[in-house]
């Protein structure tokens, strides 16, 4: 089984290996923004659900289709924090700033924790796999990083947008989630264990990563204005 410590520092990694060559793929980035930029980038209900949707649109030398879950999560975050941003803004960001192997592997989990910095919205992270319950229990929004299947580094990784919904109701779990982009769509759990048991290739298969928790309080208090300066 290979460790979650060496698959975080194989994106950090190459991610920063990204952003120091970024010069060179300069041109395609913009090439890709005036394509992506142009493009009814939208969803209907406001969340990307379901990525395989959105092949027309282009992510470092990949489709978005293929290589955009990460970012799908970071655009689904905005819209749940109220600070909506264009997805083709988030891309030509994320070009520079995190793509894998621009973006053949997709985008380094860490990379999204300056992203919303520049936002003005604070973070806490954790790789401990024995404090993601805990982490989601007293959130609000999620970025979380799975092993599809723990037993085949091949089933490769995924991540996702997670809502969590506090309940007043003392006969139901305190907190129950809403997964955006699981399985190609919004997909509700009344638990944590239920959650897990679900994600990635499912049957209890999938494990977490890396999970990057927002509280709405407080966020995006001093956000930069329409994405601009983002780089």
């Amino acid at each position: 089984m290979i460790s979650h410590p060496f698959i975080l520092l194989f994106y950090l990694i190459t991610g920063k290996f990204n952003e120091i060559l970024s010069f060179f793929h300069k041109k395609i980035s913009e090439k890709n923004f005036e394509l992506n930029d142009s493009a009814q980038t939208a969803p209907e209900n406001g969340f990307i659900d379901d990525q395989s949707k959105k092949k027309e649109i282009r992510y470092g030398k990949k489709s978005f289709s293929h290589s955009g879950c990460g970012l799908a999560a970071v655009y689904n975050a905005m819209m749940l924090l109220g600070l909506p941003m264009p997805l083709a803004e988030i891309i030509r960001y994320f070009e520079k700033h995190g793509a894998s192997f621009f973006a053949s592997f997709g985008t380094a989990p860490q990379s999204a924790v300056r992203f919303f910095r520049k936002q003005g919205v604070n973070t806490e992270s954790t790789m401990n796999k024995r404090k993601f319950k805990e982490l989601a229990e007293r959130s609000d929004i999620l970025l979380f990083t799975i092993m599809n299947d723990r037993r085949r580094i091949r089933s490769m990784v995924h991540t996702m947008c997670v809502e969590c919904l506090h309940g007043k109701d003392p006969l139901k779990p305190a907190v129950s989630y809403i997964v955006h982009n699981s399985h190609g769509k919004a997909e509700a759990y009344e638990s944590y264990e239920d959650m897990m048991y679900s994600l990635g290739d499912g049957e209890g298969r999938a494990e977490g990563v890396y999970m990057l928790a927002i509280n709405r309080t407080g966020a995006g208090e001093d956000p930069l204005p329409d994405g601009k300066n983002l780089m």
